[in-house]
Formats: structure tokens, sequence, C-alpha cells
């Protein structure tokens, strides 16, 4: 009964303005029909079901882009809570990870440090970033000698990126930037990017659109963290905003594995804080 009582209810939803559209032109026409030839009385009933047919589509097209307006909206309303669901997750996940971290002593810490990376990689990648096409995330980290960047993280797409070195255009550039601690660099499109035309010509990379930001604490540099995608114009706002915050994690991280003064016991080892220095 309840689903009958449905079922009438769109009806009326549907017949109802129909009717209240078409019944006032019509009493409007029916003095027009009396004493007339038939011809003329066929030419306003053929007006008629014309401007009858007419209303009836707009009716109908209306209904369906009030379902398509309301299915949209519970879309939107699932996908966001979806999203939220992951951002908690993904950053619940690094805090924890995190905190076990600052329970090891610091040579521990430098081993499990490749580990924390490719966690927070990963964390960007599926929980933060699952809207990004073949979005790959990379850590790297400051060689002993400042002359390069070598990826100990990654998570996402493809396979972990290669060593940033001194002496080519994107080793000097991004060494440059990180070693003086620069804003987090987003590049919408390759093809604008400022150092492309100085690539060699063999160089093809995977990514149209990166963001990188540098692992920094203080006065320190360690390395930077980056996510790129071969669509252009992949990252919002809210994603550079998110991985600057995965970024500062992984940066309370290596201030925990490289601490400025070596503890009671503890032998220096290279690659220190003291030794990252800018």
């Amino acid at each position: 009964m309840g689903q009958g009582n449905g079922r009438r209810g769109r009806a009326g939803d549907v017949v109802l303005p129909i009717v209240a559209a078409a019944l006032p032109t019509a009493v409007f026409q029916v003095p027009n029909l009396v004493g007339v030839p038939v011809e003329r009385v066929w030419l306003v009933v053929s007006a008629l079901a014309v401007f009858v047919a007419v209303v009836v589509w707009q009716v109908l097209r209306a209904r369906r882009g009030a379902r398509a307006r309301a299915s949209a909206e519970d879309t939107g309303a699932a996908a966001l809570a979806a999203y939220e669901v992951a951002v908690q997750y993904g950053f619940g996940q690094i805090a924890t990870r995190l905190t076990r971290f600052a329970t090891h002593d610091p040579v521990t810490r430098r081993i499990e440090l490749g580990g924390f990376a490719d966690r927070a990689a990963a964390a960007l990648a599926f929980y933060l970033l699952p809207h990004v096409p073949d979005v790959r995330a990379n850590v790297y980290l400051l060689s002993t000698a400042l002359d390069a960047l070598e990826p100990i993280g990654h998570g996402g797409a493809g396979d972990t990126a290669g060593t940033f070195r001194a002496g080519t255009p994107y080793g000097d550039r991004n060494l440059e930037w990180v070693l003086q601690g620069g804003p987090p660099r987003v590049v919408p499109d390759r093809e604008s990017d400022v150092d492309a035309e100085d690539d060699d010509p063999e160089f093809a990379p995977r990514w149209r659109s990166y963001v990188a930001v540098v692992v920094r604490s203080e006065d320190y540099s360690f390395g930077m963290l980056t996510v790129d995608s071969p669509a252009p114009g992949a990252f919002t706002d809210l994603d550079v905003r998110n991985v600057a915050v995965i970024a500062e994690y992984v940066a309370t991280a290596c201030v925990l594995a490289f601490p400025p003064v070596p503890e009671a016991g503890v032998e220096p080892l290279s690659g220190t804080r003291r030794t990252l220095t800018p």
C-alpha cells in the first residue's frame, strides 16, 4: 500500500504541473472551436497537443535535473565523508608511527628512518591524494657531502625516483632550493617549468605536474618530499598543504634521527643534523 501511494504521489508530481499549465490555455481556446470549420478545430487541437507535449517535456526534464542534483549532492557528501576518514587515518597513522619512532635510540632511528619515510609517502599517495591520477610520492635525504638528494621513501604508482646529483640541471636547482629552505614548489605543467628547456633530449619523466616541499626544521635542511602525476594541473591548494604537513612529520623524524648533540654513549654518525647545515 505504501509503495502504491508513493507511485501515485510521483505520478501526481508529473501530471498536476501539466494540467495546471495546459488547462487554462485549453479553456481559453474552447470558444474559438464553436461554429468553426473542422479544419480550424483540428488546427487548434493540434496546437494544444504540441503545447501539452512541450509542457510534458519541460516537466520531465526538470524532474530529471532535480534527481541528478540530488544524486550529485548525495555522491558528493559520501565522497567528502570518505575523504575525511582517509585524511584522519593517514595523519593518524603517521602520528602513531612517529610516536613509536621517538622511543628508539638514535642509532635505531637512523636505521628506521627509511621505513618511516616509506610510510609517510604511502600515506600521502593512498590516503591523502587518492584523487590524483597515478600519484607518486618520494622522500629524499641530503647526502653527507650535501651534493645529492637520495630517495629513501616511496609510495604510490611508478618506481622510486632517481637521485638528484650536483652538476645536473635539476640536481643543482633542487640542491640550492633545499639548502636554502625555499618555499613549496608547485609546477602545474612541466611544459611551463623554467628548467624544462635545459633537460637532456632523452630525459622523459613520468610526471607533468608536481609538488615539492623542503624537509626542514629550524635552520637545518634534511631533504625534500615530492609528489608527482602524469596529469597536468593534478594538485590543489589543499593537496599542497597536506604535502607540507607530512613534510613536517618527516622533518621531526629527521631531527630525532640526527640530533644536534650526540647522546651519552652514542658515537656521532656521518649525516647528522650538525653535518646537514645549509
